[in-house]
């Protein structure tokens, strides 16, 4: 990470923000040669280094603010702020097509939805089904434009104070073009609970699922502590083409997938702890860094109940692709993107690989790894880095300024890419 960089994310780790003014305004296969064994790559928990800064302080106020229920558009100001997002009656609330949504510095949008619902959305007879406390929960769906401004003295925050979180963020491809580019700068996105087991993308992949296609930039953000049940923990960049991820903290993302229906001995195919870059071109993400974030599978209905589920790997006996795997990283069908000085620190994979980044469906040069940094990450099988199906002469770049530091799976030293694919320095 270059000077500028680094002293920018320091100034929004750092900010310690207090707001006093209050104003009324996957599918399952067989276990078959393919299937990741007994090691389960470590617990979330693991690892010996732990958050140094999971990012700004920002406190919601119990009181005043604005209600928000069917629709976000125009200009949310600190001054209106907290904006106390309750969406319709579906639990939706829409940024709608021809429309424009401006959120200015120091905004706090508190996705509550109606947590009275919520509370109450318990399976008779089953008071710990993974399927409760869905109801009542809200999710924002973009169909016209969205500019999140903050700075670094006073970051947007995007939350929720219902204690079982929001839906999340999406974008519906062409049907979310046309009124400009997704921007989001000097923000904090979390507490996202994509958690529809066995549901649809919009419920179970990436808690900002920008399934667009043109550029997303995102800047002096911070993820964390958001959860999906199938893939990208934290965010989805879908058919996008050359967005930009830099100088931005990823801090105990998860995609854990439990599937309800699974029988014993089959796999899962989840992928991406934090992030995945998904039929996309001429992504950059540079500058970063990964913190614990994490990749798991299990099958059951009720959480006391739960079984850990291995990945599926390739190559496997049924021939199936588009798998998963990646502690933080998850790309499918890359072309001409970057990876550049970044920071990868105890992240992990259960019974699975990749400890940090899985690539797989390459063409020539998809994908380069330049100047990043890994350190104490774990998998259950493959390396730091693994890449499948390449079908390009050289399909990944790993330059010779990469460091890998620490690194295990099953609790052996591992290495540093592994796959099929065929890597050069340059």
């Amino acid at each position: 990470m270059d000077t500028s960089a680094s002293e920018s994310v320091k100034r929004l780790l750092m900010t310690v923000l207090t707001l006093g003014v209050l104003v009324t305004a996957c599918s399952s296969t067989p276990e078959k040669p393919g299937v990741v064994p007994e090691g389960d790559g470590g617990t979330p928990d693991a690892g010996d280094g732990g958050p140094i800064d999971a990012g700004p302080i920002i406190e919601v106020p119990e009181d005043g603010g604005t209600v928000i229920t069917g629709t976000l558009s125009g200009t949310l100001t600190e001054a209106g702020s907290p904006y106390r997002v309750l969406g319709d009656a579906q639990g939706v609330v829409t940024i709608p097509k021809g429309q424009v949504l401006t959120v200015q510095p120091g905004v706090i949008l508190d996705f509550k939805g109606r947590p009275e619902v919520t509370e109450a959305d318990v399976e008779s007879g089953a008071p710990d089904s993974v399927v409760n406390h869905h109801d009542g929960r809200v999710e924002v769906r973009v169909y016209g434009g969205i500019q999140v401004r903050g700075t670094a003295e006073k970051p947007v925050l995007l939350t929720s104070t219902n204690r079982y979180g929001w839906w999340g963020m999406n974008f519906f491809g062409e049907n979310s073009v046309g009124d400009g580019d997704p921007v989001f700068e000097h923000m904090v996105f979390e507490k996202v609970r994509k958690n529809d087991y066995n549901g649809n993308r919009d419920k179970t992949r990436g808690a900002l699922w920008a399934y667009y296609p043109g550029p997303v930039t995102i800047r002096h953000a911070v993820f964390r502590d958001n959860q999906a049940s199938a893939k990208c923990g934290a965010l989805d960049l879908m058919f996008t083409v050359g967005s930009r991820v830099e100088d931005s903290l990823f801090e105990g993302n998860r995609t854990s997938d439990i599937d309800r229906f699974a029988q014993a001995g089959t796999s899962s195919m989840a992928g991406g702890g934090a992030m995945c870059v998904t039929h996309g071109r001429d992504s950059v993400v540079r500058g970063n860094t990964f913190r614990d974030n994490g990749l798991e599978a299990f099958r059951g209905a009720v959480t006391s109940a739960l079984e850990p589920r291995p990945l599926l790997a390739w190559p496997n006996a049924q021939n199936i692709y588009d798998l998963g795997g990646g502690g933080v990283l998850h790309y499918f069908q890359p072309n001409n993107d970057l990876v550049e000085n970044n920071t990868f620190e105890n992240n992990f994979v259960t019974q699975g690989p990749g400890a940090a980044i899985y690539l797989e469906d390459m063409g020539t040069r998809a994908l380069t790894l330049r100047g990043n940094r890994f350190l104490r990450n774990r998998a259950g099988a493959g390396g730091v880095v693994v890449c499948n199906r390449g079908g390009g002469a050289v399909e990944l770049v790993v330059a010779t300024d990469n460091v890998f530091t620490d690194n295990t799976v099953n609790g052996r030293a591992a290495p540093n890419v592994t796959g099929d694919c065929t890597t050069a320095a340059q």
